[in-house]
């Protein structure tokens, strides 16, 4: 009787590794997949994040001449605070009128996670658009606006 036990509980004990094995090859992948979807949408945040800082201090620099070389020297500065993003570019372009920056960068899919994601790079990056607002002639439209409804209360 004792060894019919003894060889039952081993027969236990071998499916319960047979179960967990077939469990981890499932369970693992989606995992990792999860991981590697949150990385991919840190970079995209931040990424949109530093498009939309630098796009916005354009209105700021626009008017000067060295105002396009500044904001492209702060966008490199801005492509080394990604994640696992690589082969992070940058390009800006002001005028009088627009400004543009887009960003661009890769993460590379390590083991069998392509096989989950279709691709073995998933492609970050963002793009932001702004049209240059000039704050002076923004303010002295508003200080009119101020002055008329002033004396339209009157």
């Amino acid at each position: 009787m004792r060894a019919v036990r003894i060889y039952f509980k081993r027969c236990i004990a071998a499916s319960f590794t047979v179960e967990a094995a077939l469990i981890m090859t499932v369970t693992l992948p989606v995992l990792l997949s999860v991981l590697y979807y949150g990385f991919f949408l840190h970079d995209k945040g931040v990424l949109n994040g530093a498009a939309q800082q630098i796009a916005a201090q354009a209105d700021l620099n626009s008017w000067k001449k060295s105002g396009s070389n500044r904001l492209a020297k702060q966008a490199k500065k801005l492509t080394k605070t990604t994640g696992p993003s690589r082969k992070v570019s940058s390009s800006v372009s002001a005028s009088q009128s627009k400004a543009s920056v887009i960003y661009k960068g890769t993460i590379t899919l390590p083991g069998l996670l392509p096989s989950l994601f279709g691709k073995k790079k998933l492609s970050t990056g963002a793009s932001a658009n702004r049209t240059i607002l000039y704050p002076a002639d923004l303010i002295r439209k508003i200080r009119g606006l101020e002055y008329v409804s002033a004396l339209l209360k009157k």
